[in-house]
C-alpha cells in the first residue's frame, strides 16, 4: 500500500477538501493528513514534526498546498522521494503580511513574522532538492501569490510542472492532476 503525506494550507485542517479529494482519489492509499497550526506553533515546531511523522511513515509521496507547499519544499531536507506542490508559498514574509494586513496582535504577529524569516534563511533557502524531486501544479490566476515564474527559477531542476487556467489560489480543478500524481506514486 502507497503512503501520501499531504501538508494543509495556511487556514485549512488535515481534512482539507484535497486531502479529501487525494484520498477519493487514491482509495487504496494510506493518507497522512494532520492538521497543523500556522498561526499557534513556530514554524521549526511544524518542520520537527513534519521530519518525524517521515522518519516513522516513510511516505512514498508528499504534496502540499499554498503554505503546506512551503513546507513541502522545505521536506525535501529530509525526505529523496516525489514532491508535489500546488501553488506553493514562495515569498513567506509576503504572503503572511497579505494574509493578515491588519493583525489583531501586531506584536505577537511580527514575533511570528520574525520567527518565519530566520527559519526561511536556515531552512527554505536551503533547499537542494535531488534532480526531477519537485513536481508543481501551478495556476495561472493565482490571485494570492501572482506570478510562479520567481519560484521555478529557484528550483530549475524541477521535474515537471503543470499549469491550469481559471484556478485561482485554491486551485479548484486539483482532481484534473490524477495522471500526473499517479505517475509517480
Amino acid at each position: 500500500m502507497k503512503t501520501i503525506m499531504y501538508i494543509h494550507g495556511y487556514g485549512s485542517t488535515g481534512n482539507a477538501v484535497k486531502a479529501q479529494h487525494l484520498q477519493a482519489m487514491f482509495p487504496d492509499a494510506r493518507l497522512l493528513s494532520p492538521t497543523w497550526d500556522y498561526d499557534g506553533l513556530p514554524p521549526q515546531e511544524i518542520f520537527h514534526g513534519l521530519q518525524r511523522i517521515i522518519a516513522e511513515e516513510k511516505p512514498d509521496m508528499i504534496m502540499g498546498s499554498s503554505m503546506g507547499g512551503y513546507y513541502a519544499l522545505c521536506c525535501t531536507q529530509c525526505y529523496d522521494g516525489p514532491v508535489w506542490c500546488i501553488n506553493p508559498v514562495r515569498d513567506i514574509i509576503a504572503t503572511l503580511r497579505r494574509l493578515h494586513p491588519e493583525a489583531a496582535d501586531k506584536v505577537l504577529f511580527e514575533q511570528r513574522c520574525e520567527e518565519y524569516a530566520l527559519f526561511d534563511r536556515q531552512v527554505f533557502q536551503q533547499i537542494k532538492p535531488r534532480d526531477g524531486q519537485l513536481h508543481f501544479a501551478l495556476s495561472t490566476d493565482d490571485e494570492l501569490l501572482g506570478d510562479h515564474s520567481p519560484l521555478l527559477a529557484m528550483f530549475p531542476n524541477y521535474g515537471s510542472v503543470v499549469w491550469k487556467e481559471r484556478c485561482d489560489h485554491r486551485f479548484y480543478r486539483f482532481d484534473e492532476l490524477k495522471g500526473e500524481i499517479e505517475a509517480l506514486l
